[in-house]
């Protein structure tokens, strides 16, 4: 094949993603060419050839612009398949860093579904406070508050009810994912102090298992209805419990501005603030009370992130009102 042959029909290629192959059928007097595209096996002889050539010519198949591409550049498959792989280990592992000026104020490398945010906050020598929400999650008020809660950039913990998780674990999935901590309240509410033995155990173990189940982890911190309390509470819970130091009384007064005042007046540096996400009034409340706190000079932080802030280790059994400074 001369030179000539091989352009036309490099050409023939790259218009038409055809692969050309020129037969040539030679005699004395005149050589002859013609070219051919297919799948046939051609035979061309000649009463006056000197030579029979008989060649195997393909076609690709006229296909997407991916598939031209594909052809073009197969190298191109490799790379995309390498990318993806990256992306799905990437999310598997799930990771963010948080990053501070303070190594005492570092939020360490943990996985997303414990800590979404990637923290810029400089904490050190800030007044901190921490929001819990009890009793939920409420599919009438709990999405809005989360919306809320994002839209401030603020983290709370959620002390959840294992029976309400268990209506709505979406809920609860969600309130991990977006940043926050999810604890528990117990499994139906129940004034731990006032029932048996038994009857305590066997609530405290069925939340511990809703919340497992749910959310694929171990729970890690318990508050107990109404605050209530014993030793026996304290060593069947066997986990850190934290109960509060300003009761926002969101419950009794469903008034918004009745819910900033009384916080107003009971907030410190390293305080627990109490409140409820199932009613209406307290969602309301809650970004005024973040603009409040804010231009007061606050900075909000779930409970590990204000005990490890504050030099807790959050024993297990230990009873935890506020993290003053």
């Amino acid at each position: 094949m001369n030179l000539l042959d091989r352009l036309f029909s490099k050409e023939i290629q790259r218009r038409t993603g055809a692969h050309a192959i020129t037969i040539y059928i030679e005699n004395e007097n005149a050589r002859k060419r013609s070219r051919s595209r297919g799948k046939k096996a051609l035979t061309s002889a000649s009463a006056s050839t000197k030579k029979t050539t008989t060649i195997v010519t393909t076609k690709k198949l006229q296909g997407s612009f991916l598939r031209r591409l594909d052809t073009r550049f197969p190298w191109l498959k490799l790379f995309a398949v390498l990318i993806f792989g990256i992306i799905v280990v990437l999310d598997l592992c799930d990771l963010t860093i948080s990053h501070t000026s303070d190594e005492s104020n570092r939020i360490k490398i943990a996985p997303m579904a414990k800590h979404v945010r990637v923290t810029e906050r400089v904490l050190n020598g800030k007044k901190l406070v921490a929001l819990t929400f009890d009793d939920g999650p409420s599919e009438l008020t709990t999405p809005r508050l989360l919306d809320i809660l994002k839209s401030k950039d603020v983290p709370a913990t959620f002390f959840m009810l294992g029976s309400m998780m268990r209506t709505y674990p979406d809920l609860a999935k969600r309130i991990e994912k977006e940043g926050h901590i999810a604890a528990s309240h117990t499994m139906y509410h129940q004034n731990l102090i006032r029932i048996s033995a038994a009857a305590m155990q066997d609530d405290i173990n069925e939340a511990k298992s809703v919340y497992s189940n749910i959310l694929g982890h171990d729970l890690t911190l318990v508050r107990p209805p109404y605050g209530n309390y014993n030793d026996a509470v304290r060593s069947a819970i066997n986990l850190p419990i934290i109960l509060w130091s300003v009761d926002t009384l969101d419950w009794k007064s469903q008034n918004v501005d009745s819910i900033i005042a009384t916080t107003k007046n009971q907030i410190h540096d390293g305080a627990v603030i109490l409140m409820h996400d199932i009613y209406p009034t307290t969602v309301d409340a809650v970004p005024a009370l973040i603009d409040t706190l804010r231009q007061d000079g606050y900075e909000f932080v779930t409970i590990p992130e204000l005990a490890n802030i504050r030099g807790s280790n959050l024993t297990p059994g230990t009873i935890y009102y506020n993290f003053r400074p």
